[in-house]
């Protein structure tokens, strides 16, 4: 009887990837490396660079040596930043929240409104942008400017007893808050604009249905959905609230007294006209503290919300 072969399996073996290929995958990452050492320079030196000013003496601008911990502890007996912190804060809570009320009605506004009417209100609507931030102090000032500004041909226009809007401390915070309503307002407008134009019909469609008004699909409706388009804004904003300097620099000057004096107009005057860097750096420090901890509670809260 004839015995049959026994069939062997088939032997398969992986086949290696070529060196060539590997090469190329190589050479992505090798492209990559301008750019690292451009951020290298670009933030990380300055970084390292400023974190080491905060433990060196400075006098007349030049490094007298290492201090320790002095920088820092001078700047947290610093009455005076921590009162340009306060007026910081106080223009910040004063201004971000009327500047978002009143971003979102006019959103809500003009997403009722299209055509050519439309496309020129959006054109309106960044001009503000167009202006560099030094120019639009000074326009301010011509504004509020005491006998020939706007202002006071506005308020004796209407029988109203002039304000001297830059000669006082009540004043000037006034006059700065209403320049950065012009200046951020659009902005604002814009994103919330942006984010309402993307939101889905399909739930408003079903409030409809139901019969909620208008206030119940805004309140239910709209606000939860718009929430993200929302912190995205407040922390742009709250980041150039801290960071506020050359228009407030070309209309107030810090002025009058230091009622305008807001923290980045303080530091300047430590780093530049008394020429400490030391306590400047710390002061730097402080602040980006500051702004990484209320951006990332806004973080925080719209990652709670987004789940």
């Amino acid at each position: 009887m004839a015995v049959k072969d026994e069939v062997k399996p088939r032997v398969t073996f992986a086949i290696r990837p070529r060196p060539r290929v590997r090469r190329k995958e190589m050479f992505k990452y090798v492209l990559l490396i301008p750019m690292f050492v451009l951020l290298l320079l670009l933030f990380v030196y300055p970084i390292v660079y400023a974190l080491h000013s905060t433990f060196e003496g400075y006098m007349y601008g030049r490094a007298t040596g290492y201090v320790g911990i002095e920088n820092w502890s001078d700047v947290f007996h610093d009455v005076s930043f921590w009162a340009s912190l306060g007026r910081t804060l106080i223009y910040s809570v004063i201004a971000i929240p009327i500047e978002l009320v009143l971003s979102v009605g006019l959103a809500l506004v003009y997403s009722q409104i299209t055509g050519i009417i439309g496309g020129m209100l959006r054109t309106v609507a960044i001009l503000p942008f167009i202006v560099m931030p030094l120019v639009k102090g000074i326009i301010w000032k011509l504004i509020f400017l005491p006998n020939f500004g706007v202002a006071d041909a506005m308020e004796v226009a209407m029988g109203l007893k002039p304000v001297d809007w830059l000669g006082t401390n009540k004043g000037a915070v006034a006059a700065v808050i209403i320049m950065d309503f012009w200046m951020w307002i659009p902005f604002l407008f814009l994103i919330i604009l942006a984010g309402l134009q993307a939101l889905p019909e399909e739930p408003f469609e079903a409030a409809l249905v139901d019969g909620a008004n208008a206030w119940q699909r805004f309140v239910k409706i709209t606000l939860p959905l718009l929430r993200q388009t929302l912190m995205v804004a407040v922390i742009l904003r709250v980041i150039d609230a801290f960071r506020i300097f050359d228009q407030v620099y070309s209309m107030t000057g810090g002025g009058p007294g230091v009622a305008t004096q807001f923290l980045s107009l303080h530091v300047a005057d430590v780093a530049f006209n008394q020429t400490d860097f030391g306590h400047a750096s710390v002061q730097l420090f402080i602040i980006f503290v500051i702004m990484l901890f209320l951006v990332s509670i806004f973080y925080v809260l719209s990652e709670r919300d987004a789940k």
